[in-house]
């Protein structure tokens, strides 16, 4: 899911709408941002939906190369509170507790 939606859908969203959004730090700023992860978190709710396992299990690598599991944790600069990836793989938990209308 990662390299399809990284070379895919997310990245044509950030250089097919330009300027701000292309920009890794100032996109952000601009309000289609927003709508644009929005879909993506979207479909990577609908991928999930695909296979439940996906909703409970993870593998790949950080930036760094280390590996990811699901008590790796996930900090933004302190702007939220961190988290681990098996808090949040899960959108109807009780961390994030949403879900979409499809």
């Amino acid at each position: 899911m990662a390299r399809c939606s990284e070379g895919g859908a997310h990245a044509w969203g950030h250089n097919g709408v330009g300027a701000v959004m292309q920009d890794t730090y100032g996109s952000p700023a601009d309000p289609v941002f927003f709508l644009h992860h929005a879909f993506v978190d979207r479909n990577f709710r609908i991928w999930q939906n695909k296979n439940s396992a996906r909703v409970n299990s993870i593998n790949g690598r950080d930036g760094g190369g280390n590996p990811l599991t699901l008590d790796t944790t996930v900090n933004v600069q302190d702007m939220r509170p961190t988290v681990r990836i098996r808090d949040i793989l899960d959108t109807t938990g009780t961390t994030l507790c949403y879900k979409y209308n499809y």
